[in-house]
């Protein structure tokens, strides 16, 4: 790094020759006391702002000057991709903001002294490009505003506005994004599930919701160790659960309600065997399948060495519906000391698994949330694996 490539950070910190640069600026750091350090972070964030509308300025003096083409024959998107390792998107998007800017006179100005974040610059520049005359009138406005609005805010703003000047077409592009929602949900090599979903303002905003009502800070533990993507994952998990035990008219595969099928012997599954079991040929932890076989329809089947059925039982229901009344009239919710789960998110619990000879009754079954009921089989499962003490 070059001294002309150093001078912002020399600006902010002092910084020696000789020394290493990241040494230096981490012993700056630790010695910046608390709010001498908040003031930090929202500075540099802002010097970030203004840089990248400097960068904008620059990269349109640039493509006026055709320098990609006349020098290199190529775009000025495609050289930003090779010179500055920009992907395709961050560079023809650089490039169309810059070109926006140079219609936006205040915008630039205040976006050069770090008063407006940079994907605001973007929204603005977005504005711009779909009405610029009428966005030309109203430029002042939108330059200040940006200096205080969040993100979704000044998103909302351009909305009303763009409604303002041409209903007909916010109403069209409404209808687009309607049209492009999509959910992909597969399984891959490894056996995980992979999702991907777009989804209209509306759509998103109930599974926001939704998700959000499980994973809110209020309904998670203290000594909660899930990450925050782990915890969505599982409340997605925990809303099609609670959607597939607590609906009556859904039926698929010759009538029956949707059902997972699970392989496991008997050895396994009371843990004199060390082996994994499967769900729809995939293998998965026992500590899962006794969690799902707490409260769990189940069909015994038994099958041959070759893997073929050769007697089929009835179905057991591990938990009846009166049992599970008496469970919820009984416990109100999740019984983990601290929790305040409804009994509606609550699964039932063997205190003794049915596998291990424990009864199906009110006395040996309690009710625990679905993340409680996870961490109370991983410690069942972690103390059985645990080697016998020495003697």
């Amino acid at each position: 790094m070059t001294n002309q490539n150093l001078a912002p950070c020399r600006a902010m910190v002092s910084i020696e020759d000789g020394e290493p640069l990241a040494t230096q600026i981490q012993e700056h750091v630790d010695r910046l006391p608390n709010e001498a350090l908040k003031q930090a972070v929202v500075g540099l964030k802002q010097h970030i702002d203004a840089v990248s509308a400097l960068l904008a300025i620059h990269v349109k003096e640039l493509d006026d000057r055709a320098l990609p083409v006349l020098d290199h024959r190529i775009s000025t998107t495609n050289w930003l991709m090779q010179r500055c390792y920009m992907s395709s998107g961050e560079a023809s998007g650089t490039l169309k903001v810059a070109r926006a800017l140079s219609h936006m006179p205040t915008v630039t100005r205040n976006a050069l002294n770090g008063k407006v974040p940079s994907r605001s610059v973007q929204l603005l520049s977005q504005a711009r490009d779909r009405y610029p005359d009428e966005f030309a009138i109203h430029e002042q406005v939108f330059a200040d505003t940006a200096t205080y609005l969040s993100l979704k805010d000044l998103r909302r703003a351009i909305g009303h506005w763009e409604q303002q000047v041409n209903y007909d077409d916010a109403l069209a592009d409404a209808k687009k994004l309607e049209a492009l929602r999509g959910f992909h949900h597969d399984q891959t090599f490894e056996g995980l599930w992979a999702t991907k979903g777009t989804f209209a303002p509306e759509g998103g905003h109930f599974i926001d919701t939704a998700l959000n009502s499980l994973v809110h800070a209020s309904n998670i533990d203290a000594a909660e160790s899930r990450s925050p993507r782990q915890r969505r994952a599982d409340a997605l998990v925990d809303i099609c659960r609670f959607w597939l035990d607590h609906n009556q008219s859904v039926r698929t595969s010759g009538g029956e309600k949707p059902h997972a099928t699970i392989t496991i012997d008997y050895a396994t599954l009371v843990g004199d065997r060390q082996r994994l079991s499967e769900i729809d040929g995939s293998p998965v932890d026992l500590e899962a399948i006794k969690r799902m076989l707490c409260d769990a329809g189940v069909v015994r089947m038994l099958i041959d060495s070759e893997s073929q059925p050769i007697d089929v039982g009835r179905r057991v229901r591990t938990i009846p519906p009166s049992l599970r009344r008496a469970l919820e009239m009984r416990d109100g919710g999740c019984t983990w000391t601290g929790c305040t789960a409804p009994a509606s998110w609550c699964d039932a619990h063997h205190i003794i698994h049915w596998a291990n000879g424990g009864s199906t009754s009110l006395d040996n079954t309690r009710l625990l949330c679905r993340s409680h009921h996870r961490a109370i089989h991983k410690a069942d499962e972690s103390q059985r694996r645990a080697p016998p003490p020495e003697t």
